[in-house]
């Protein structure tokens, strides 16, 4: 049974993450939701796209299980995977609302800041919890959280496995919009619909690109640093 569930309605495409649990970035998961963008991608109708988690949560970030399972080699494999799947989101050539409909932790707080316009609730909880758990935030994460926080917001959340939630939340540059829990999902697809009948596509990538070269070059470089930094 596949991890993610794919529709597309007025150009919109909706990716839906259901792990049936909390969505962990699990290497199936990740390939997954690569198999949908692909779709997304090759589709001539699809002009923008929505990534949204289940009733419960957007994603709980990478699965600890296999991180804790003594093979070095699937944990390393899995991390790059799901580092250069959210630089393939920073640079996707429409647009990416993500649906936060529940908490976006550790990894999913990455994911989460690789969306081009991000919708959660007062309830979203907001948290790469990396140090509270006994882990370091990889380089192109930080990076990740570098590009879209405010700066107070980063220095906490980095270092301090700060939480963020609501308007605290949207304040600190982990969300865009705060809706009611119920509409969230619903929200996410107006605005991209939005997105798809107002922008140009060809434009709206390169600009993009511009805005987050230094950025993605530098989320490249830790990417191409990150056997250096923790081996594999």
């Amino acid at each position: 049974m596949s991890t993610v569930s794919y529709s597309v309605t007025d150009a919109v495409a909706t990716i839906t993450l259901d792990d049936g649990k909390v969505n962990v970035l699990s290497p199936t998961m990740q390939q997954n939701i690569h198999a949908a963008l692909d779709q997304a991608e090759q589709a001539d109708d699809v002009k923008a796209i929505v990534l949204a988690g289940n009733n419960r949560v957007l994603s709980a970030g990478f699965d600890l299980a296999i991180f804790g399972s003594g093979d070095a080699a699937a944990g390393f494999a899995m991390l790059r995977g799901g580092i250069e799947l959210m630089d393939r989101i920073l640079r996707f050539p429409v647009p990416v609302v993500v649906a936060a409909t529940g908490p976006a932790v550790a990894g999913g707080s990455f994911l989460l800041c690789s969306g081009d316009h991000r919708i959660g609730s007062e309830k979203t909880r907001c948290q790469a919890n990396e140090v509270a758990i006994g882990m370091t935030v990889p380089q192109s994460c930080i990076e990740i959280l570098r590009m879209r926080l405010t700066n107070s917001a980063f220095q906490r959340a980095v270092g301090l496995a700060a939480t963020f939630t609501g308007d605290e939340a949207r304040a600190g540059g982990w969300l865009d919009e705060v809706v009611a829990p119920e509409d969230v999902l619903s929200r996410a697809q107006e605005v991209a619909a939005g997105f798809a009948a107002t922008l140009h596509t060809q434009h709206h990538l390169a600009s993009k690109l511009k805005a987050r070269a230094a950025g993605l070059a530098a989320i490249q470089a830790g990417i191409d640093g990150l056997a250096a930094e923790f081996g594999g």
